[in-house]
C-alpha cells in the first residue's frame, strides 16, 4: 500500500459522491430533507443496536447495498431488502465489539417529491474492553425513494477510506 492510498478526493473523482453547491431550499422541502437525514441516522441505529427489523425498514423492498474501499476494491452489490439485511447482519456474530456508525455532514439534494439523494461522512468506531478505537471512515451516497409515504434507502453506496 502506498502512502497515497487512498488518493485524496477519490470519492469525487470516481463519481462516488456528487456533492455540489447548495440548491434552492424551499419551505415545502424541509420536512422531506429532515426525513431523509433521519433515515440515514436510523440505518446507523439499526445496525449498531442489532435491530434487524429497524435495519430492514431502512431499505426499499428492491434496495441495494454496495461498497468501495479507497475507491478501488468493491464489495457487493447486494440486491433486495432481504439480501442486504442478511449481508449486514452476518457480521454480528463475528463482531464482539460495540460498533458505532457516526454519520456527519449529511447533505440532501435532488429532491423531487418521490426521490432524493443524500451524502454523508461515516466515522466507524469500535469499543471493547473499556477502550474505543477508530475503525474506518469515508463517504456514503444514499439514493432515497418515498415508499408508501416514507423515505427509505433504495441504493446505499458505502465508501471506506481504509480497509477494516
Amino acid at each position: 500500500m502506498s502512502s497515497m492510498e487512498p488518493v485524496p478526493g477519490w470519492a469525487r473523482n470516481t463519481g462516488h459522491v456528487t456533492v455540489g453547491a447548495l440548491e434552492r431550499v424551499d419551505a415545502a422541502s424541509v420536512g422531506d430533507r429532515l426525513a431523509v437525514a433521519e433515515r440515514v441516522y436510523l440505518y446507523a441505529w439499526g445496525y449498531d443496536e442489532r435491530d434487524r427489523d429497524l435495519l430492514a425498514d431502512c431499505f426499499t423492498e428492491d434496495g441495494t447495498w454496495e461498497g468501495r474501499i479507497m475507491g478501488t476494491d468493491s464489495v457487493g452489490p447486494f440486491v433486495g431488502r432481504a439480501a442486504v439485511v442478511d449481508f449486514l447482519t452476518a457480521f454480528w456474530d463475528e463482531q464482539t465489539d460495540q460498533r458505532r456508525h457516526l454519520f456527519t455532514n449529511v447533505v440532501v439534494s435532488d429532491l423531487n417529491g418521490s426521490t432524493g439523494l443524500a451524502h454523508a461522512y461515516l466515522q466507524l468506531t469500535a469499543s471493547t474492553g473499556g477502550q474505543m478505537r477508530p475503525v474506518t471512515n469515508g463517504p456514503y451516497r444514499l439514493e432515497m425513494r418515498k415508499d408508501a409515504g416514507i423515505w427509505r434507502i433504495s441504493r446505499l453506496a458505502a465508501g471506506f477510506d481504509a480497509p477494516f
